[in-house]
């Protein structure tokens, strides 16, 4: 019989959490690139009891932040888009892009991305296709390793060589029959990719699908996201999407840069000595 005078131990971790905490748990439990989660699969991965897991996420529904599809699983509402829209510098990047996006959509009627790096990871910006209700890991927001996409491979391409060796030395998984896994395989596929200003990925994710993508720079010059299509291997093209791809990538770039930029005064006082005017 358990003394009731006895002081117990600490309760477990999920009770020591604040409620605003136990919040935060439940939404970091999307962020694994899944999509759409059951109940159970937000408690487990969230680490909450299902009781509370339950509660918490009626509340967030309440508030708009989480939909139910047809199926009872749950997914982030587009509310966190317009939240971070005013306040993110990727969210003001896709803006700017996605005339340039539609454009490419249109004119390959293939899916088209755009990417940022963060961390190992590529995160997509963007995600345009022809059949919206897609769930999987290449959706808006959705998250994949960098050397399992065209995408992923320019971002780790034109990262640091601290950043591309260190994702170098950790094991990466196996996809399908064109994943590349082996760092020197890996290494002469980047170095391929700097030279051609352009990366093709085929049978990386899936047998028979392939993805090009370019670099999109930004007002320093440097590469700041990615631009890709995914594409029907059996269809080919893919040398006339790599030029597309690139062009699209250029013109986002260029949109980036402002363009009533005024010359450094230095500048204009050395042309003006130049022409004797000074």
């Amino acid at each position: 019989m358990t003394d009731p005078f006895v002081r117990r131990g600490p309760e477990p971790s999920t009770a020591r959490r604040t409620a605003a905490g136990r919040v935060l748990s439940l939404l970091a439990a999307f962020s694994h690139g899944r999509g759409a989660l059951t109940l159970t699969e937000i408690s487990r991965d969230a680490d909450l009891p299902l009781s509370t897991t339950h509660r918490l996420v009626g509340e967030v529904m309440m508030w708009g932040g989480l939909e139910i599809d047809d199926q009872g699983r749950y997914r982030l509402s587009r509310k966190f888009v317009d939240l971070a829209a005013g306040s993110t510098s990727d969210l003001g990047l896709r803006d700017s892009a996605m005339p340039h996006l539609i454009d490419l959509h249109n004119a390959t009627g293939l899916t088209v991305h755009l990417a940022a790096r963060d961390g190992d990871e590529v995160m997509y910006l963007e995600a345009l296709r022809a059949h919206p209700n897609y769930t999987g890991e290449n959706r808006m927001g959705g998250r994949l390793s960098l050397h399992l996409t065209a995408t992923g491979l320019v971002l780790l391409a034109f990262s640091d060589p601290t950043t591309v060796d260190d994702f170098l030395t950790r094991p990466l998984r196996r996809f399908a029959s064109g994943t590349p896994t082996r760092p020197d395989e890996l290494r002469r596929i980047l170095e391929r990719v700097r030279l051609r200003r352009y990366a093709l990925a085929e049978r990386a994710v899936a047998e028979g699908a392939g993805s090009v993508a370019a670099p999109i720079t930004g007002a320093d010059g440097e590469v700041i996201a990615a631009v890709g299509v995914v594409f029907d291997m059996r269809r080919g093209g893919a040398r006339e999407l790599a030029d597309m791809v690139r062009m699209t990538a250029k013109r986002i770039g260029a949109g980036l840069r402002p363009r009533d930029a005024r010359p450094d005064q230095r500048t204009i006082d050395f042309n003006r000595r130049r022409a004797g005017l000074a």
